[in-house]
């Protein structure tokens, strides 16, 4: 499939966009201490997990999750979050925010299931899911983010029940205006 020239410019301009949100996301997020308020939780030594229920708020830096529930795997010390081994937060939808750079607007990002593996550095919004910065977005049943590989997937599928859906990306003209200087 050959992409004319106009929709090849608009498809790598929303990718460098949407791409470039991550990859660049402000350099001591990851450095500083996470913090957790729900209504509820439950800590189980055994499997490493601690679960949060109701108004869940997760910050890290300029990282926000929020949701109905939140699943911390390993080790939860707020001064040393690498002892995480991935974030399970789930909603109608759960809510994701990050800022990629200063003075930038942030990245926004809904999906009933918001997985985050921490050590593959990479973001799985499931079921439902949108991703939106400054006006261009991109949503599907899917969303995968590597920000390791800076490589973003995106499908219509539905694995719960089979179905086939469709991706649908949206750039505003001000981008492609922007593309074409």
């Amino acid at each position: 499939m050959t992409l004319t020239k106009p929709i090849r410019a608009a498809f790598l301009l929303l990718l460098t966009t949407l791409l470039g949100a991550y990859a660049y996301a402000l350099p001591n997020d990851s450095q500083q201490r996470s913090e957790i308020v729900a209504d509820h939780n439950v800590f189980d030594f055994k499997s490493r997990t601690t679960t949060f229920f109701g108004n869940v708020v997760f910050t890290q830096g300029s990282l926000k999750i929020e949701a109905d529930k939140l699943v911390y795997y390993g080790k939860f010390e707020s001064e040393n979050p690498e002892n995480t081994d991935r974030i399970i937060a789930t909603g109608a939808p759960a809510h994701f925010q990050q800022i990629p750079k200063i003075g930038m607007p942030p990245v926004k990002a809904v999906a009933n299931t918001l997985e985050y593996a921490v050590k593959d550095e990479t973001l799985f919004l499931i079921d439902n899911a949108a991703l939106d910065q400054d006006g261009s977005s991109l949503s599907g049943n899917r969303i995968e983010y590597d920000v390791k590989q800076a490589v973003v997937k995106a499908s219509g599928r539905n694995t719960t029940t089979g179905t086939d859906g469709r991706v649908r990306m949206v750039i505003p003209p001000k981008k492609l205006q922007e593309q074409d200087k």
